[in-house]
């Protein structure tokens, strides 16, 4: 298990070629109990523009996560979904390349790894079905997190990724209904 301070963060990363998104979330332990807030939610949304290569889509990601992290002091974990591939996919082809890049950006800007979950488990993790949608993952988060005005689902997912991390790590009480 890790160690955990009393204040820290966690990004959640949903990643993807066109419409990647991070999520921070600040976590604060006060009186015994674990306070978590949506801090920050950056998403590159590439999907409408067709004419950019895969170099600039890779760009524009860099530069949005590299904005995100750089002159933190905040000790922050870093989380992203397990990559699952099916090499004759296009689609995950390309998100191989969007976690390369993603594995070498963090490593290179603050000498972190990421941490990974695997998307059944933040399913299940957060809202209690490793088979749940995307809309009853983002209803559940409520529970957690409180309302917030998530732009697209990915946004959601970002935010899903990290709490379920810290589900999983026994920081946030899982809420079973």
């Amino acid at each position: 298990m890790t160690e955990f301070p009393e204040r820290y963060k966690v990004l959640g990363a949903d990643l993807s070629l066109k419409r990647p998104s991070f999520c921070v979330l600040s976590v604060r332990k006060e009186d015994g109990k674990t306070h978590v807030k949506i801090r920050n939610m950056v998403t590159v949304d590439n999907k409408l523009d067709k004419k950019k290569n895969h170099g600039q889509l890779l760009d524009d990601i860099m530069t949005a996560f590299s904005k995100l992290i750089v002159g933190e002091e905040t000790m922050t974990f870093y989380v992203r979904e397990n990559e699952i591939m099916k090499v004759k996919v296009p689609s995950e082809r390309s998100l191989s390349k969007v976690v390369g890049l993603m594995d070498w950006s963090l490593w290179k800007l603050t000498g972190n790894e990421w941490f990974s979950i695997y998307p059944m488990t933040v399913k299940k993790l957060v809202a209690g079905s490793g088979k749940a949608k995307k809309e009853e993952v983002a209803a559940a988060l409520e529970k957690y997190l409180g309302k917030y005005d998530y732009k697209c689902d990915d946004e959601s997912d970002a935010a899903a990724v990290a709490l379920a991390w810290l589900i999983q790590q026994g920081e946030v009480k899982e809420i079973v209904e």
